[in-house]
C-alpha cells in the first residue's frame, strides 16, 4: 500500500465506486440492495468531507508512474460528545484479508483523538467484520433492528484516559495542515 491520507474532492468518483463496490457484498448477504452507503449520491460525499475526517487508503498501479494512486480502502469519522463515530469503512473486495481494513481502523482511531469512546456498526450477519473489530477492541453493547433483513450490531472502545490521547501523523501521506481538522479534534 502507497499510504493512507485523507480523501480530496477530485477522490469522490473512486471513494463512491470502491464503496458500492465493497457494500454490495453486503447487499447480496441480507439482500437489501438500498443500503445507506449503496445509494450515498456525489453530493452527500462531497458534504462528508466538510463534516468527516474522511480517509483513503492508495496504493500504486503496476506500472504506474502518477502521483494519483488507486484508492484501495477508505473510512470515515465524526467527533461528537467525545465520541467518534466511525463509519463506512469500505475496503476494495479483491484485497479483501490483507490488513487495510484494520490499518484503516487504526488510523482514524488515532487522527480523531483525543476522544473518550469509539463507536461503530455493523450488520448482524457480517461475521467477518465483528471479528476485526473485536480484535481491535471493540465490544458489542446494543443491537438496532433497521429492516426485517439487517440489524444493526453496535460496537464501542472506550479509550483508557491512563494511556492518554494517541496521533498517527507518522502515518498520513500528506501533512497535518492538509488534514482538516485533525489538530483540533473537530469533525
Amino acid at each position: 500500500m502507497s499510504g493512507i491520507g485523507p480523501a480530496r474532492a477530485g477522490d469522490v468518483d473512486q471513494i463512491l465506486i470502491l464503496q458500492r463496490a465493497a457494500y454490495r457484498i453486503e447487499a447480496e448477504r441480507y439482500d437489501d440492495f438500498e443500503l445507506p452507503p449503496l445509494t450515498e449520491s456525489r453530493a452527500d460525499l462531497l458534504a462528508a468531507l466538510r463534516t468527516h475526517t474522511v480517509l483513503v487508503a492508495r496504493r500504486a498501479r503496476a506500472g504506474d508512474t502518477t502521483p494519483a494512486h488507486h484508492i484501495v480502502g477508505t473510512v470515515r469519522a465524526r467527533v461528537a460528545d467525545e465520541t467518534a463515530h466511525i463509519a463506512r469503512l469500505s475496503v476494495l473486495p479483491s484485497l479483501h484479508g490483507q490488513g487495510i481494513g484494520r490499518r484503516l481502523l487504526d488510523v482514524i482511531e488515532r487522527v480523531t483523538a483525543p476522544v473518550r469512546r469509539y463507536e461503530l456498526c455493523t450488520g448482524h450477519r457480517s461475521e467477518r467484520n465483528l471479528r476485526m473489530y473485536e480484535r481491535a477492541g471493540y465490544r458489542r453493547v446494543r443491537v438496532e433492528p433497521q429492516s426485517d433483513r439487517v440489524s444493526l450490531v453496535y460496537l464501542e472502545k472506550v479509550v483508557d484516559a491512563s494511556v492518554g490521547p494517541h496521533r498517527a501523523r507518522h502515518e498520513l501521506t500528506g501533512s497535518a495542515s492538509r488534514f482538516p481538522h485533525a489538530a483540533d479534534g473537530r469533525q
